[in-house]
């Protein structure tokens, strides 16, 4: 990959990073309201495939993710620390493969470092969907 394309994918990062940024409020004088979300959940490709990464539950289980939370970047060295959000039902339990219905995305505390060189894609999806609640389901009968 040539470094123009490096650099224009760094560039896009930077601006989801930046707008991740202003969805949670940080540094921000006068509006308090936080909107709820602080994450802009995103997939990153190369040209095969989506980055997959291995988690552990917090009850020990592991799990496969390719959704991801921007932490931090590093535009000078073209890398990404990302944090794995665990994709999870209706039920809330892990999803096995990510062509399941996914129904929330769980944040975690478990990060990589990725050469940002290696993907050509993003893929950002709704921060709604992070930390979404489990809807209550009352008995029928």
């Amino acid at each position: 990959m040539d470094r123009h394309r490096e650099s224009c994918f760094c560039i896009e990062l930077k601006q989801l990073f930046e707008e991740q940024e202003k969805l949670s409020f940080k540094d921000f004088r006068f509006v308090c309201d936080m909107l709820g979300y602080d994450t802009i959940p995103l997939i990153i490709s190369n040209q095969k495939c989506p980055l997959e990464a291995f988690g552990r539950t917090v009850n020990g289980k592991f799990f496969v993710t390719s959704v991801f939370r921007l932490e931090k970047l590093d535009t000078k060295h073209c890398c990404a620390t990302l944090s794995l959000l665990e994709p999870v039902d209706m039920d809330g339990c892990p999803i096995e493969f990510f062509c399941d219905e996914i129904y929330s995305l769980n944040k975690t505390d478990q990060c990589i470092i990725v050469d940002l060189s290696c993907f050509c894609k993003i893929e950002p999806l709704s921060p709604k969907l992070v930390n979404r609640p489990l809807p209550i389901i009352e008995p029928k009968c």
